[in-house]
């Protein structure tokens, strides 16, 4: 299986703590760990969100030594001044973009990350996300990328934020709170995969107490993610796995299978998420051939191993 949105750097618990152990050399134990881990249950194929510290440029390399697909943006680009800070770089315009694009070209980036809103809000219902990127500048973005064989993920909540982003051609949507019904029409016409990563807010939801005062929010806007989700596999949107591992209450590892049961709790069956996961998934990480040749044989491999 795979999961399209992780933050190895992080783990789910501790967000300080995780960041502190980030600087150090401990960090590659545990991300060996994490490694075999999903492994074990049958995870072969990862996709990061990016962090400020390229911890997950070390992952990269770790991961083939453990024979598993790990996918680094290397950075995120946020917009300087706006959400984004530990996941990347920050850039105030095109011309810092510019250079900051040719500096992830360097690193060999998988996916350009882009963060388009910030989270969604749990203190009161709102569906207006700030977006942080104009048109023009998320259109260059994206086609800069496209121009260098490169997939676009974008970070997003709020219709406005999507609609763009659908307009602009991006080729993953993530997360996507307060999407409507009109973009995940244009989201299947326009074949963009959707990873609608419903784990941070369905997990809050299920006994912990953090955010117990804003409990009535965050379970309307989860009910109101998973129409969506059962509506967008109704009409033929790509969905792809993405449990956002490694954010608060979604723990690495099981988080895939957290998020494999939002999904079968928004009315998709069991088998047809299953497929999800890796058909979707395969898409989403931009696999060629001989990645998905190398994925199957390491798989038979540690099988037989067993």
């Amino acid at each position: 299986m795979i999961d399209c949105h992780i933050h190895i750097s992080l783990d789910g618990i501790d967000f300080k703590k995780a960041r502190a152990l980030s600087k150090i050399e401990e960090i590659e134990k545990i991300i060996r760990k994490r490694f075999k881990e999903y492994k074990k249950r049958g995870i072969y194929v990862l996709r990061d969100g990016g962090d400020d510290l390229e911890i997950s440029c070390i992952a990269r390399e770790i991961a083939k030594e453990e024979k598993i697909i790990f996918k680094s943006p290397v950075k995120a680009v946020y917009k300087k001044g706006m959400y984004g800070k530990f996941l990347g770089s920050p850039v105030r315009d095109l011309e810092d973009f510019k250079n900051l694009f040719d500096y992830l070209k360097s690193k060999r980036l998988d996916h350009l990350k882009i963060v388009l809103s910030g989270l969604v809000d749990f203190k009161e219902y709102t569906d207006c996300t700030k977006i942080f990127f104009n048109k023009k500048e998320l259109k260059y973005m994206v086609e800069m990328s496209k121009y260098n064989g490169i997939p676009v993920m974008v970070h997003v909540n709020s219709s406005y934020g999507i609609d763009m982003a659908i307009e602009c051609g991006v080729d993953t949507i993530e997360h996507g709170y307060f999407i409507k019904d009109r973009e995940i029409y244009k989201m299947a016409e326009k074949n963009i995969i959707w990873i609608p990563t419903l784990s941070p807010l369905g997990n809050l939801g299920q006994g912990d107490n953090k955010f117990k005062d804003h409990c009535n929010v965050i379970d309307r806007v989860y009910k109101e993610h998973l129409h969506s989700v059962a509506l967008a596999h109704e009409v033929g949107v790509k969905i792809a796995v993405g449990s956002d591992s490694g954010c608060y209450n979604v723990r690495h590892v099981q988080g895939t299978f957290d998020e494999m049961n939002h999904l079968i709790k928004s009315g998709i069956k069991e088998d047809d998420v299953i497929n999800m996961a890796i058909e979707n998934g395969i898409k989403a990480c931009n696999l060629n051939s001989n990645e998905i040749e190398y994925l199957y044989m390491n798989r038979k491999i540690d099988n037989l191993l067993k």
